[in-house]
């Protein structure tokens, strides 16, 4: 892609100048006259298609896809392949084309175990549990999700992790398993802390509004949807501004207040019918025949059931539900055997190399390659050698994750170049607290640290957390932030014999999403 980008700046092109039409014909002028390779013609593809996605032509958008993978092959263009599959399958679901789109999910389920991507896997997945939960068959949606929950401490993006379990909230509703829908939702909440998508953020809402209202506690499932009315008017998500109003429109009816509730679905009628979501469609004439039937008004209320129960019969017709039956799961099964085999086999391999290749490597590699530049701490590179010894040694070892609270608002308040500043005082503060032998502190990513203690047991990693923390929450910040303070959340568990690190991180990490959860500045473990 940087190659294809540096050919249209010395073309004397500038594609940061168009936007919508001009710059789908901008990218059709790039692909016939400065391309030269496969590749970057099917980028040009690629760039064009999400264009005409912004522009609502969809069915090009899909064409355009399938001309990009038209022009890959495996495996030079493995990544852009899964990438373009991904975009594809979401595509021709909200399409309509679900023949299609299981036709990619099954696809790409396949290259991502073939070619180790986790996340990938996770997607496609979750994609055919969506078709048989839009087909109606919760229950097999729900023996979709738990294949992805089986793998979920591996996959890396936070986001998809949240995103999986907040369909298997809705599932669970839907198969009105209240308390286990009720327990995983809170989990989901923890997560959102450390994921900013107000999209993810307002289904949550929605679903605890959903269950409050399924406990007849409607007054309290109001005022919760109302946390969301700024959703409502910013959120990319058209569904989800109209989910939200449909489920306010129905705590409405069952408190009697069917004038409102009719007020409110007059208002959605023409945004809903404009949409292209059947799912949508027959939540709407299920909503108006609901309010129409506590109204009195039967004729209109049997009338949107009807048009309700086409939808639905349209839904069970396009969606090819025998495709997704045991003999899916039983392949998916297959698959999380060798997805296991691949982490583990990968894990050996690198412990190996390590073995081999240690003294050389340590000798070539220069004190930058393995040092953050703002910080002066170790960077992720150092952390991965740093980890194969431990596991190489059987070394036991403890893990903290820190990360500074509402680090966002330092920057957006108070400029990056302060947020930075801030960093440097509490990265220095951090290697001067754990310089002793056997503790190990990198920057793990943008305001989150990680601190190995070698050797250590849980009450001693927690004494050595909270000192660090109170330390900084006592820290003379004035002199940085002015009038504002700092602190850190802290999450803490051991390694355990046998597991990967991955396995690892993501308990600490959940320490992590509960310090966050129960007012941040404080110290979790996860044991």
């Amino acid at each position: 892609m940087d190659k294809l980008l540096s050919k249209v700046s010395d073309a004397g092109l500038d594609p940061s100048s168009v936007t919508g039409e001009e710059a789908i014909i901008f990218w059709d002028h790039v692909r016939n006259h400065v391309a030269s390779s496969q590749n970057e013609k099917a980028h040009c593809f690629l760039i064009s298609a999400e264009y005409r996605s912004l522009l609502n032509q969809h069915r090009q958008s899909i064409s355009e896809l399938k001309n990009a993978l038209d022009l890959l092959t495996l495996p030079n263009d493995v990544e852009e392949i899964i990438t373009i599959k991904t975009s594809l399958s979401e595509r021709l679901v909200n399409a309509g084309l679900y023949d299609e789109a299981l036709k990619e999910f099954v696809d790409l389920s396949s290259l991502a175990v073939e070619y180790s991507s986790i996340d990938e896997y996770a997607i496609a997945v979750l994609g055919m549990g969506n078709l048989c939960d839009a087909y109606g068959d919760h229950a097999k949606a729900y023996r979709y999700y738990q294949k992805i929950d089986s793998i979920d401490h591996a996959i890396s993006s936070r986001s998809l992790r949240l995103r999986c379990k907040i369909n298997m909230v809705a599932t669970l509703i839907s198969l009105n398993r209240i308390t286990t829908a009720n327990d995983l939702l809170k989990e989901c909440e923890e997560l959102s802390i450390l994921v900013s998508d107000k999209n993810l953020a307002g289904q949550i809402i929605l679903y605890q509004a959903k269950l409050l209202s399924r406990r007849k506690e409607h007054h309290q499932a109001l005022a919760k949807l109302a946390q969301a009315q700024y959703l409502i008017h910013r959120s990319t998500s058209h569904w989800l501004a109209n989910m939200l109003r449909l489920e306010q429109a129905h705590n409405l009816t069952e408190l009697g207040k069917t004038d409102y509730a009719s007020i409110i679905l007059k208002s959605t009628t023409k945004k809903i019918q404009q949409t292209s979501s059947p799912l949508l469609l027959q939540q709407f004439y299920d909503s108006m025949s609901h309010v129409f039937r506590n109204q009195g008004q039967f004729q209109k209320a049997l009338t949107f059931e009807k048009m309700g129960y086409r939808v639905s019969t349209d839904l069970i017709k396009s969606i090819p539900i025998t495709e997704l039956g045991s003999h899916q799961l039983r392949r998916l099964s297959r698959f999380e055997l060798q997805l296991k085999l691949i982490m583990s086999e990968q894990e050996n391999k690198e412990l190996k190399e390590t073995t081999e290749s240690q003294k050389d490597a340590v000798a070539k590699l220069q004190q930058d390659v393995f040092t953050d530049p703002l910080t002066g701490l170790h960077n992720r590179r150092w952390l991965d050698v740093k980890l194969k010894d431990l596991l190489l040694h059987d070394t036991s070892f403890a893990f903290l994750v820190i990360d500074i609270d509402h680090f966002k608002s330092i920057n957006d308040e108070l400029s990056h170049l302060v947020g930075d500043k801030a960093i440097v005082c509490v990265s220095a503060e951090l290697k001067s607290h754990f310089r002793f032998k056997g503790a190990s502190c990198v920057r793990f990513g943008g305001e989150e640290f990680l601190v190995i203690l070698e050797q250590s047991t849980i009450e001693r990693a927690e004494m050595h957390a909270e000192h660090y923390r109170e330390h900084i929450y006592s820290y003379g910040w004035s002199s940085i932030l002015g009038e504002r303070g700092l602190t850190v959340s802290i999450g803490i568990t051991l390694h355990r014999d046998g597991e990967n690190t991955q396995r690892t991180f993501y308990r600490a990490d959940k320490a992590l999403y509960r310090a966050k959860a129960n007012g941040r500045n404080q110290v979790c473990i996860e044991d």
